[in-house]
């Protein structure tokens, strides 16, 4: 049995890009967000989506000629863990913050 692995600082990334969003982004809001390559990001969707993470919908362009684009959003799930992570990221600094001499 393999041990879960901890998310990346790539994924982290992109699941807070996804969780202070107000509504759905597509992949290339993403990557503006996030500075993320697009060689890195669409796999890392593909698989936050096959562990139930993210859904994925098509959109159809709002402009005339250009092909559809998937959004993305955070699951039930993928929500809990972005706010974990989250939780996990301010209590590290705020040990931090103790840590040092003033």
């Amino acid at each position: 049995m393999r041990k879960p692995r901890a998310p990346s600082k790539a994924t982290k990334q992109a699941l807070m890009a996804l969780l202070n969003a107000p509504e759905s982004l597509h992949g290339y809001e993403i990557m503006q967000i996030t500075g993320i390559k697009p060689g890195t990001l669409y796999p890392m969707l593909a698989r936050l989506e096959d562990q139930a993470m993210l859904a994925s919908q098509w959109q159809e362009a709002s402009v005339e000629g250009r092909p559809p684009r998937h959004i993305y959003s955070l699951t039930e799930a993928g929500r809990v863990l972005a706010k974990s992570l989250l939780n996990e990221e301010h209590r590290v600094s705020d040990q931090r913050l103790r840590a040092k001499p003033i």
